[in-house]
Formats: C-alpha cells, structure tokens, sequence
C-alpha cells in the first residue's frame, strides 16, 4: 500500500498519435508530444542475435529536425505498444526532461487500452519499477477513465483516437470484455486515405512538407518559398511529414455530412481552396466530405470512388452510391479502396452491435450514456450524424438514446488523461496503488490481480 496526502502523483497516457502527461488533480495535461519517435541506426546487425544501437529523438521539436537516414516510426501497432525501447525513450523524455521530475519521488497512474493483453501490462509495470524507480504504479483502461471524466461509472464509451476506434461498455467501473468492438479505422488512417486519394490524381499536385521549404524575402512582408531537395531523407521521415500536412488540412477543411448521401443529395463535391505552406492552393473539394463518410460507410470508395479515378468521370453515383458499369473504378482506385481494413463497421453499427452483446438489463442504461470522446470525434457534424444514425438503430422506441460530448476540444481529446488526473487526486485511491515493495515481493503478475 502507498500512501500520503501530498502524493503528487503523475497521470500519463500513451496513444498512438500523441503522449498526454501531467500531474495529478490539473484541468488538462502539462505536455502533449508525439508518440511518433525518430531512430538512427539500428537498421542491419552485423552479429547475429545481437540489436544494435539506437538513437532515439523524441518531442516535437526533435522529431521536426531532419536528419539523415533518420525513419520515423510510431511506439503502438493497432494500439498495441510494440517498440519497447522507443517506449523507454519516450517515458524518460516525458518525465525527466519534459516535466523535470524525479521519477522516483512520484507514482505513476498509466491509462492503457481496454484490449491490452497481459504480457503488455507486465512489461509497462517492470518498466515504471524497474527502470525508472517509481515508488507506486498503477493502470487504468482507458474506457474507464474516459466514463470517469463524463461523471459517470457505468457508460458506452466511443473511442475514435488516431490509431484504433472501439466501443466498451463498461459498467459500475469494470471494462466488459466480452462486448468489447475495436478495429483500425481512426484518424490516421483517414490521413492516408486523403494523401493516397491526392498523389492518384493527374498531375499529382506537389506537396511540399515544412522541412523542405526555404524561404526567400522578396520584399517588405513579401516571401517566396522554394523546395529543397534532400536526398539523404529517409522516406519515412518525408512520409510522416506529408502526413502531418495532410492531418492540418483535415482538421482544417473536413466535415461530416449531417444527413447520409443520395441520388437526389449527394456529398458535395464543389470546389473548396486550402493553401499549404508554400503559398500554393489545393483543392480538396472531394475529401472535404468524401473522408469524413468513410467512419459512416466504409465501403464508399469502392461504391463511390473520386471523380480521376474513374474510367467515365461524367457518370454520376447511383442511388445506393454505386457507380454504373459504364463507370468502372481503375486500378487507383481498387488500391484505395484495399487501404481500408476487411469487416470494418460503421460508428454506429460498432455502437449498436457492443450494446448488443451486452446483457439485457444494461442495454436501456448503455443507450441512454454513450461517450464520445478521441480526437477525430472533433470533425465538425460527426457527432450530429452519429446521434441521428442511432436513434434509427436503436431497438426500441422506449429506449432514449443519449450521446455525451464534451463541449471543449480539449476535453474530448484528453478525456482519458482527465479521468486519470480525476482518479489519481481522489483520496480514496490513494490506498490502491501497487507499492515498489509490493512489486518486488510478487513480481509482475500482481498488476492482473490488483489492476483489474
């Protein structure tokens, strides 16, 4: 047991986009850095079973530098942490240089997926005691956090972050793990959908990342910039980049449509100018609203694909959104469309169908709070469309179908670090933490008893 009314304790959150900390009892978290690292070396081994080693550059501005053979590679795969040493790299950046503490004076309260296995949470707990010294650990799932920072124990928590998008009940503080629905579908992968969709065209239009620009003064307030050829750049590093332009014109020009699309109203289309940072325009009259409606229909690209991508741009989608044959989709578009994963389901049917597995007498309670939160639920009409969606969908008229969304964007976007910060500051969870003595007496599987 690990105790004090002074604990100070520090609340961290791994993504697969973005590392959220902060201390403890705070509105929002102190640092907010990208989980994405940047790596030297390390690539070819000359002796066999042995790694060889790795720099590591870790935070915004690091990674923003471009390097040499520097690759830029992200800590997570499908939400999974999969990189152990780069996780190492980014938790001693996050807490020694970032927020300039002693690691071994302060607990930690890490939030975790809902769906990380065993194996994984052993690991974070020999990590947190082991390598860093931590006095007391803990590990909350990131549903629970979540429902925690809406005020409420017992929810249907829609989670649509970067890497992963999922739906968990979870009821009186426990994830259900039978219900549990998750797949790939997230913020990242829209990224690269709209990235893909744009180099397809003919001509590509150029897409000149930050790091590749030199600016040259023309006169007073007046720049012209120019690119910069940089042959050494891994193509990692210059796709991440890309990436990261796309991910700013996302935020930035992206709707989601409020009422589905027909033959009678089709997504808009029209013409709509983003200028990137080299002063050059970009149409993105169809990802405006074509991207977005991947989360409400997968399939849509291949019903639907963009306009250069068709073999007769001038025939028009039919009434369920498919094309005629007169319109097939050329090879561009057949590779497209394969970027989006198999079985994946819309946001409402991934809400309707976790409900669905639960059992009967929690389903009323779990229509009447949902929680949306992640940072692609910030896309403007998104949660509109999904409450509209679901009253159709759910199975009974006497059932109220109630969606949480919190007003800020950054309420939503750092709700699992919120609940986290709300949970460590409580003083009747001071009495939970798994102490460095406890740790070292039971070892690591002590986090399945005491972490539920």
């Amino acid at each position: 047991m690990y105790g004090g009314d002074e604990v100070s304790a520090i609340v961290m959150d791994i993504g697969t986009t973005s590392t959220k900390c902060g201390f403890a009892g705070e509105d929002c978290p102190k640092f907010v850095l990208p989980s994405s690292v940047g790596i030297l070396g390390g690539e070819e081994s000359e002796v066999v079973g042995q790694t060889a080693k790795r720099d590591f550059f870790v935070g915004t501005n690091a990674i923003g530098v471009r390097r040499d053979h520097m690759r830029v590679d992200g800590v997570m795969r499908d939400g999974i942490i999969s990189d152990w040493d780069a996780v190492e790299a980014l938790m001693g950046h996050s807490l020694k240089t970032c927020m300039s503490v002693d690691p071994a004076e302060h607990p930690l309260l890490m939030a975790e997926p809902s769906f990380n296995p065993l194996p994984v949470r052993e690991k974070l707990a020999e990590l947190a005691f082991e390598k860093f010294g931590m006095p007391a650990f803990f590990l909350s799932k990131n549903a629970v956090l979540t429902a925690f920072a809406s005020g409420r124990s017992t929810a249907l928590v829609l989670d649509i972050g970067g890497g992963v998008t999922s739906a968990t009940a979870v009821h009186d503080g426990y994830v259900l793990g039978r219900p549990l629905k998750r797949h790939t579908l997230g913020g990242d992968l829209l990224n690269e959908i709209a990235l893909k969709a744009i180099s397809l065209r003919k001509p590509p239009p150029p897409l000149h990342p930050l790091y590749t620009l030199k600016r040259t003064q023309l006169g007073p307030g007046e720049y012209s910039f120019a690119p910069q050829a940089f042959p050494n750049t891994h193509p990692s590093f210059h796709k991440y980049m890309q990436l990261q332009l796309m991910r700013e014109t996302k935020e930035c020009v992206c709707r989601c449509a409020l009422t589905p699309p027909t033959e009678s109203a089709p997504l808009e289309s029209s013409a709509w100018e983003y200028e990137l940072p080299d002063k050059s325009v970009l149409d993105v009259g169809w990802e405006r609203f074509h991207v977005p409606e991947i989360l409400f229909n997968p399939s849509l690209i291949r019903q639907s694909p963009p306009p250069w991508l068709r073999t007769d741009p001038s025939t028009a989608p039919g009434a369920d959104g498919a094309t005629s044959d007169a319109s097939a989709p050329s090879p561009g578009a057949a590779e497209l469309a394969a970027m989006i994963p198999d079985g994946v389901m819309s946001l409402p049917e991934l809400v309707s169908e976790c409900i669905r597995a639960c059992d009967t007498d929690m389903r009323r309670e779990l229509w009447g709070g949902i929680v949306v939160s992640g940072g692609t639920s910030l896309l403007p009409g998104l949660t509109e469309r999904l409450h509209s969606r679901l009253n159709e969908l759910v199975p009974q008229m006497s059932m109220k179908v109630k969606l949480i969304s919190p007003p800020t964007p950054q309420e939503r976007r750092f709700s699992v670090w919120i609940g986290g910060s709300i949970l460590a500051s409580l003083g009747s969870f001071q009495q939970l933490w798994i102490s460095k003595q406890e740790f070292e007496e039971h070892g690591a599987s002590i986090i399945q008893r005491r972490c539920p």
